[in-house]
């Protein structure tokens, strides 16, 4: 079943900690959140406009351009196998017809232009703030209403750890659903292979109330201590809880996410958008120990989830091996409805 509220969260985890100090310390820290149930749709036309949906075509504004991101900084960098892929011979593809190995060459060719130049993004999702809030409580900075729609870059899928990767994300707010209107493909997404192609699914918005994870900021920063047997069973119960766990191809409330806790699956994403949005790499693991950046891995716990959305065959969304793709955003950038400020951070198993 869901967990409705705090309290459910405290007796589930009784039996886990055995310890009902620590339990309530813990599920005091428990978020609201709204999940998304999705439905594959025959036609995309029974989706109501502005509703709240994944993939398909998105709902905009007339006056606002598809979005695209420029030519990604680290560039070169990107490029670099593509371009040993374009060259290579044959023998690169022993298990491959001569045909094919030429289509994997001019398949590489293609995504470097794409990479080197100004290029759509592709559209995941929509929401539709006020259905949010008709459907529980939220974040009490949420918007009460309006429409945030999320650009990303499906072909390069950048995982976020690196500050170059911005490029690869957009979110437009439309306060006002009235004024949007269906926008079809551009003609170069729709050229795309289907592997990068999303469908339409439906979505029934359900509240919840989501549990602390370990792996994030926030539990460093309450100075918790368990015993070893204690974090082993802790994190046996989010590993095998069903309400905790990742989802299974996007049929239950693990997998998207409005606001809350997160489900993560590598580690603390607070502390890497901390980081990653003051300039700095977090590919290795030095930007989470240098004494330098203290400061800005002080700031960590001010990073809110913003959307969770998990692998879903349904729309055609896999985050490299059955993963996630989160979105997250300060605090005061959310009370200023600043979502050019969020960041994204894709995690796998």
């Amino acid at each position: 079943m869901n967990y409705t509220d705090s309290q459910q969260i405290a007796q589930a985890l009784d039996p886990v900690l055995k310890d009902k100090t620590l339990c309530a310390q813990l599920a005091a820290q428990a978020k609201p959140a709204v999940w998304l149930e999705t439905t594959a749709v025959d036609d995309e036309a029974d989706i109501a406009l502005g509703t709240t949906k994944l993939g398909g075509c998105p709902d905009l504004p007339a006056d606002v351009a598809w979005p695209e991101r420029a030519a990604y900084a680290d560039q070169h960098k990107r490029i670099q196998s593509h371009v040993e892929d374009s060259k290579a011979p044959n023998s690169r593809w022993r298990w491959a017809t001569p045909e094919q190995a030429q289509s994997f060459r001019d398949e590489a060719l293609q995504h470097i232009e794409r990479l080197q130049n100004p290029f759509a993004l592709n559209f995941l999702a929509q929401i539709n703030f006020a259905e949010v809030w008709a459907a529980g409580a939220a974040d009490e900075d949420f918007p009460k209403t309006g429409v945030l729609s999320v650009f990303y870059d499906l072909v390069e899928q950048p995982w976020g750890y690196d500050p170059a990767d911005a490029a690869a994300l957009k979110l437009i707010y439309s306060p006002d659903p009235a004024a949007l209107q269906r926008r079809e493909l551009p003609q170069v997404l729709k050229d795309l292979p289907e592997h990068w192609q999303l469908s339409p699914v439906a979505c029934t918005l359900h509240n919840c109330s989501t549990p602390l994870p370990m792996e994030t900021a926030q539990w460093d920063s309450l100075g918790l201590t368990l015993s070893d047997e204690q974090g082993d069973r802790f994190v046996e119960w989010w590993l095998d809880d069903a309400e905790n766990g990742a989802s299974n191809e996007g049929e239950d409330k693990c997998c998207h996410r409005i606001g809350g806790w997160p489900t993560p699956v590598q580690g603390d994403m607070q502390t890497e958008c901390a980081l990653v949005a003051a300039g700095h790499y977090c590919g290795s693991g030095d930007a989470y120990t240098r004494p330098a950046l203290q400061e800005v891995r002080d700031t960590a716990t001010q990073w809110l989830l913003l959307l969770q959305i998990g692998t879903d065959e349904k729309a055609g969304m896999n985050w490299g091996d059955d993963g996630q793709l989160y979105l997250w955003i300060r605090r005061d950038a959310l009370r200023a409805q600043r979502f050019d400020r969020a960041r994204l951070v894709l995690q796998c198993y």
